[in-house]
């Protein structure tokens, strides 16, 4: 066995060290040893320890079932709208309205609009009698 090797286990593998991870470990080694590189073979040694890799902790929440996304049947039937807010003034308008449609990918209104409530709820009310909502 190479020394390197033996210093490392006595200071990483044996029961009383218990396994402690990189910066534990080259701690542990550097008090009484020092070669070209050292950190890195730690490193190394202990990002292939059997025991840690069988052992380790699955750290991300588990993944629960899969299941499809709802796929509307009719157009208009389920809509997404998006409002961009505080544009320069052109056309007496700030403000763009964007309708999208979960059926329909190919055609996406937009309207633009001065940004009050009033005029949203008016471009909101006209798309809903529009289109039978």
């Amino acid at each position: 066995m190479d020394l390197r090797r033996r210093v490392v286990s006595l200071c990483y593998d044996m029961k009383v060290a218990g396994h402690p991870r990189c910066w534990k470990t080259l701690e542990l080694v550097s008090r009484n040893y020092w070669w070209p590189q050292m950190s890195r073979y730690i490193r190394q040694y202990v990002s292939t320890c059997d025991l840690c890799l069988r052992t380790k902790l699955i750290r991300q929440a588990l993944v629960g079932e899969l299941h499809p996304l709802w796929i509307p049947d009719l157009r208009w039937d389920t809509l997404s709208v998006d409002f961009v807010v505080e544009l320069p003034l052109s056309s007496g308008h700030d403000a763009v309205m964007t309708v999208v449609d979960s059926v329909l990918t190919k055609h996406h209104p937009r309207y633009p609009l001065t940004c009050t409530l009033d005029t949203i709820l008016k471009y909101y009310k006209a798309l809903n009698s529009r289109n039978k909502i």
